[in-house]
């Protein structure tokens, strides 16, 4: 398993250029939820499809988000003005005809306001139904009243492999959906934000990922969406897999988060194990007596090879359960044991 280590700006990317539709020309399982409609559940076998047949399928559902974010510093009332916002743009496609939209959570962090425009030029305002940074992905609902909402199904992607021929669509600039064809380059990946998140499990992709087009569907031969793209730092492509959606949005549907666990320290791979750098204040960590400076060698009895294997350890728990880390510190080994909260929506900078 590879991690990939990228920095995530405050703000997307505003407006990239894109391939657009005549550059594309020339060249399962789920539970039901609240979300209706095909976006959750594939609902036919699949077909295989030419690229610009599955071009024509999605682009009526491809979104431009435009959201608006007070600056930091910045009250609300002074961003009346109009001179104290910041603009943070993306894409998203159509979950299901009730008028939920998926996009990537950073595009949405922190917003005031945000807007989406459809395919055919119709512009709705949009609330946040909930959001998870660990996978980067929030869903928006829009009043679908006059609206031709078009969802796209969600397939299997524990059936994708690397080689699997691939198209992300994004909608970059809210006038005309753009396409980039590649392939699954590798699976199971894992990238490492500097904000203290670990996603997991995503597909490293080389298709064409403009930075405004972060947020809209990867989609495998069939038409299906097999991932949603995410370009956090303007150099890495990689997609959320279909599957770990449909659990994300179900439990943003009941409620309006997803719960995770919260171990509340960093670190760095370390000879022996990870080095612990912070320790953040409150935390479960610190309660039990971490330290910076610490090494830690394993967490009930795995070996902690490097920090996201840490993470992803602690994430196999619910807030409430106990941990036991082996720690040396000072040359002295010893065991400490850690109750894990609820993570916090913002980590603790450091």
């Amino acid at each position: 398993m590879t991690t990939r280590q990228v920095a995530v700006p405050l703000v997307a990317a505003v407006i990239g250029s894109a391939i657009t539709a005549a550059a594309l020309l020339a060249g399962g399982g789920g539970s039901g939820s609240r979300f209706t409609g095909q976006g959750l559940l594939a609902s036919s076998a699949p077909t295989e499809m030419s690229t610009t047949e599955i071009y024509d399928r999605a682009a009526p559902s491809v979104v431009y988000i435009r959201a608006q974010t007070v600056k930091p510093g910045t009250t609300a009332f002074e961003a009346e003005t109009g001179n104290e916002l910041a603009l943070s743009t993306g894409s998203g496609f159509v979950l299901d005809e009730d008028g939920h939209v998926l996009t990537n959570a950073h595009v949405i962090s922190g917003v005031t306001s945000v807007s989406v425009t459809f395919a055919d030029g119709h512009t709705a305002a949009a609330h946040v139904v909930g959001k998870d940074e660990q996978t980067d992905l929030a869903v928006l609902a829009v009043d679908p009243s006059g609206l031709d909402l078009q969802p796209l199904e969600l397939g299997d992607s524990s059936a994708v492999r690397p080689g699997d021929q691939v198209v992300a669509v994004g909608n970059p600039n809210g006038i005309q959906p753009g396409a980039g064809t590649g392939r699954i380059d590798a699976a199971n990946q894992r990238v490492e934000a500097p904000d203290g998140y670990v996603i997991s499990g995503v597909f490293a992709t080389d298709a064409v990922i403009e930075p405004a087009s972060s947020g809209g569907p990867l989609l495998g031969s069939d038409g299906r969406v097999v991932g949603i793209t995410s370009r956090m730092d303007g150099t890495t492509a990689f997609a959320v897999p279909a599957n770990t959606v449909r659990s994300v949005v179900q439990e943003i549907e009941s409620a309006g988060k997803v719960i995770r666990p919260y171990i509340g320290l960093r670190g760095i791979a370390a000879h022996g194990g990870v080095h612990v750098t912070n320790v953040h204040p409150t935390g479960p960590a610190e309660r039990a007596g971490i330290q910076v400076g610490d090494l830690i060698e394993s967490i009930d009895d795995k070996p902690a090879a490097s920090y996201p294997d840490l993470l992803a350890e602690v994430a196999r728990h619910a807030p409430g359960d106990a941990v036991t880390l082996s720690v040396v510190r000072g040359g002295t080994r010893g065991d400490v044991t850690i109750t894990l909260a609820e993570r916090p929506a913002t980590l603790p900078s450091g």
